[in-house]
């Protein structure tokens, strides 16, 4: 069964490398840049409006059905940090007063909306990677977000389950769980850190695959 997992962290600290490693993916690159890594993925460059992004995802979702034959078995959004900042710009630019947190909340919503009601339902994985900052009133590593949103845990707020990566020394760190960090996770024999070269992110989302589908059976 299809999960949703946040993958989260500083710049420059492996978020593109990690999700580029998936099989059958199709990552949306949201940062206005282009993507470096020879894997299936659609520039997006210009927001033109909510509505707008989830019909060009849907299109593009097409495409590579035509090209491979099936859908991707994962879809990455990357980085539905950058993508937040160009919609609240967007909003901003359109409305007034607020009207803009209004919309920022309702297209926010309606993001997650088609995620749950149209990806995850399709059986297709969703990544959703995400850059941080450190917050000193909370000394906590959070993701920045407005209004609603952010009072709700931002990105966090819509997962189960997170990841995120720690510069640490020479090394970079996986988090799967803890306070301080934007982690959390639904396995029970999961280690809350480990070494990136011992992590695969396509195993921990095989491994949540399976147990959703364990936990189908308990559903009333």
């Amino acid at each position: 069964m299809a999960i949703k997992l946040l993958v989260s962290a500083f710049e420059s600290s492996g978020k593109s490398t990690i999700t580029s490693q998936l099989e059958d993916v199709l990552v949306f690159n949201l940062d206005h840049k282009e993507y470096g890594f020879k894997v299936p993925h659609a520039n997006i460059k210009e927001y033109e409006s909510m509505d707008n992004l989830i019909e060009v995802i849907s299109e593009k979702l097409t495409t590579y059905k035509e090209k491979f034959g099936k859908y991707p078995k994962t879809v990455v959004f990357d980085t539905v940090t950058q993508m937040y900042s160009a919609m609240q710009k967007y909003n901003a630019d359109k409305y007034k007063g607020f009207d803009i947190h209004t919309w920022n909340n309702k297209d926010t919503l309606n993001f997650n909306e088609f995620i749950e009601n149209s990806l995850i339902p399709s059986d297709i994985n969703v990544i959703v990677v995400a850059h941080t900052i450190y917050d000193e009133a909370t000394s906590r590593h959070i993701i920045p977000a407005s209004g609603a949103f952010a009072k709700a845990g931002s990105w966090l707020s819509v997962v189960n389950d997170a990841i995120f990566i720690e510069k640490k020394s020479n090394k970079l760190v996986v988090h799967t769980s803890g306070l301080k960090y934007p982690a959390r996770t639904t396995l029970e024999d999961l280690e809350a850190a480990i070494d990136m070269e011992n992590y695969s992110l396509q195993d921990h989302i095989n491994r949540l695959s399976a147990v959703k589908f364990e936990a189908t059976e308990f559903a009333l």
